[in-house]
Parts: C-alpha cells; structure tokens; sequence
C-alpha cells in the first residue's frame, strides 16, 4: 500500500471518526413505482435510493448516510462545521406516499457550541423526479458560507464491475460534454495536500445538470432555479483513497484496513449568508433514466423548453 493511501487513512481516522457517531431510527420513504428514497427519522440522513424499474441500490448502506453538511466559521477558528447526521430533527412531517418535509433547530457545531440555525427541508416525489428543496435560517452572528444538500454517503453504481462517469456542459453548451470518471477510478484534482479525500469539483454554473452515467444507465441531476444568486458545486469525495496514486484505482471492497470504501456526492452551496437572515436553496431535482448520455442529454433539452416556455 503506497503512501497515499496510508494519509487518508490517517486522515480519515482523526477527521472522520466524530462525524459517523450516528444513531438510527426507523425509515421514512416516499416512493412511486419508479423510484424509492428512504430516510433516518431521526436524524433524516439520506440511507437507502433505489431506482426500482433497473433496481439500480444507488444509495446502499444506511450506516453511511448523511443529511446535510454546513460550515459557520467562528472568528476565532475558521473550522465549525456542523454535520446534519449528529442533529436530531425536531420535526418529521410526512404528507403523503410522495411527499415528506424535515426541520432541524438549534444546531451543534463542532467547535462553536450550539447555534440558532434552522434548515426546513422539502423532499417531493412525482413520475419519478424527487426534489430537494429547503430553507435556511440564520439567527446566530456567524455568516454560514456553505450548505452541502442533497448528500449521498454511500454512492454506488450499478455493479461492483461497472462504471461511472461525471458528464456536464462546459459553458452551458449542448455541443460540448466533458466525462470525468469517478469509478473504478477516481482522480484526485485537489493536490494531496489540500484536502484529507480524493476529491473532484465541477461547476453547475458552466452546466445546470450532471449526469452519472453507468453503461445504459444513469441518474440526471439538476439545478432547478436559473436565477441562482450564488455558486453550487456537484463534489465528489473518494473514501479513504484510491489503491495507488499511478493508478488511481478504487478499492473494489466495503472496507479496506477497517475503513469504509465510499464515494460521497453532494451538492454544495456557497451561499454566504449573513447573520438574523433567511436563505431558500436552489431546488435540485433528481431523476433515473436507461440509456447512454444522449437520453440525460433529452431530459435537459425537454426541461429547458418547458422553462422556456
């Protein structure tokens, strides 16, 4: 095992460990005859997608599930984050078979105590597409400079010998897709010593959707408000590391030297938001489709006419 790989391990057990001390409950589901998601009613983390027509288990293991991810930095110490998977939700309000809403209050942070911060999170199921929206209320004196939501923990392609790439627009042009592959091998574009994962970042201003594309299958993601008044990321995050930095080659096991092997893929919004504010996300909307890129390239097509229209 090359040194790389002995970093994030290293890593991953200082950093990680207090992250995944998560207590369970029982499911809440919304699902139609295309699609089913599953969450924690406790702490409402994402642990169970499935894409029910190919029974494509897109999201696999609870114990890695996550709900969201926010960073208020303190004056003193720039670190604070708060992970949506140690916070109790204090309300579960399920409307129907298709529709379910969240809301956490008074958040814990890591390193700035607890915080008057809420998150009302809106999961809504039709044909097929669910839709993550939520709003932020910010009553403490600290700027929130990122929320990372919807968050997958655990995300898996189709089979242990398939593939999967990232495919989004540069510059919003149909005529230009760039690929960029995440398993069975996942390249690191932050430098080893700039981040404690592999990781990978592409812009959703330069392309409104990405595509996770498995052979002749794949999963649209997109941002559903143009009007967007900050930036979004699609991040990818490799745990613990890849096998060997020459061949970037992703451990094709559930644990290796007792870690967990995960791909997390998360929507992170950079939307600093002052302190006594209110801030609605972007709605990201999610959906399966059978076939190569071309069909995830339809869905942009017959969405974008829509809103045109």
């Amino acid at each position: 095992m090359e040194y790389k790989l002995i970093k994030y391990l290293f890593i991953a057990c200082l950093a990680g460990a207090s992250a995944r001390q998560i207590s369970y409950g029982r499911e809440v589901i919304v699902e139609d005859n295309k699609l089913l998601v599953a969450f924690d009613s406790d702490t409402a983390a994402l642990t169970r997608m499935e894409d029910k027509s190919t029974h494509w288990v897109i999201e696999r293991r609870p114990e890695l599930g996550v709900s969201f991810r926010l960073f208020a930095p303190l004056p003193e110490r720039r670190y604070n984050p708060v992970f949506g998977q140690r916070q109790h939700v204090s309300a579960v309000n399920k409307i129907s078979n298709d529709e379910v809403q969240f809301q956490w209050t008074n958040m814990v942070s890591e390193n700035g105590g607890t915080l008057p911060i809420a998150l009302t999170a809106d999961v809504r199921l039709t044909n097929g597409v669910v839709v993550f929206g939520a709003t932020l209320e910010n009553d403490s004196p600290l700027t929130i400079e990122t929320i990372d939501y919807p968050y997958f923990g655990d995300f898996n392609p189709p089979t242990r010998d398939s593939s999967l790439e990232a495919r989004t627009l540069r510059d919003n042009k149909i005529g230009d897709l760039q690929s960029d592959e995440v398993y069975p091998h996942f390249r690191n574009e932050k430098g080893y010593w700039g981040v404690s994962y592999p990781t990978k970042t592409l812009e959703a201003q330069q392309s409104r959707f990405c595509l996770l594309q498995a052979p002749e299958q794949g999963l649209y993601v997109e941002m559903d408000n143009s009007d967007t008044a900050y930036r979004l990321q699609y991040t990818f995050e490799q745990h613990p590391g890849v096998v060997t930095a020459s061949s970037n080659l992703v451990p094709k096991t559930d644990f290796i030297s007792g870690f967990s092997v995960n791909l997390e893929f998360r929507l992170c919004h950079f939307i600093f938001q002052k302190p006594h504010s209110t801030t609605k996300l972007a709605p990201i909307s999610l959906r399966c489709y059978q076939g190569d890129w071309h069909k995830g390239i339809e869905l942009y097509k017959e969405n974008r006419s829509t809103r045109l229209r």
